[in-house]
């Protein structure tokens, strides 16, 4: 399991935690506050220099959004983001009331193709 994957997962126990008491302590705040800060020292949240985008991981949901799949794929490979990371940055970076056409791009015939190309990229160098 990836860093960013055991910090997604802490991330999550803690707000459900959080929504099933209906508040945050403040020990559960700063748990919090200090997992955003370590997901957001992850590949995916690297600045790029790309002009369209912020960070590396949009430039690729970005990619993946206009179709360009081999690019992508090929992005993730450059800026070394598993797969795996990446979807789980979609995840939790995009939200599905304000982001929801660029996540209904992302079936899930369209992930598990991802993970294979980009298995097989990382096999062929």
């Amino acid at each position: 399991m990836s860093e960013q994957e055991k910090i997604l997962e802490a991330l999550q126990e803690l707000i459900m935690e959080i929504l099933k008491s209906g508040s945050a302590s403040a020990e559960q705040g700063h748990k919090l506050d200090e997992l955003e800060a370590s997901l957001f020292k992850q590949k995916c949240f690297k600045k790029t220099s790309h002009t369209e985008y912020d960070i590396q991981g949009e430039e690729i949901a970005g990619l993946f959004y206009k179709g360009d799949f081999t690019q992508a794929i090929d992005k993730l490979y450059e800026y070394k983001i598993t797969s795996k990371d990446f979807f789980g940055f979609v995840q939790y970076h995009f939200d599905e009331d304000d982001d929801k056409e660029l996540l209904e791009k992302f079936t899930d015939e369209l992930i598990a193709k991802a993970h294979i190309d980009y298995d097989l990229k990382c096999q062929s160098k």
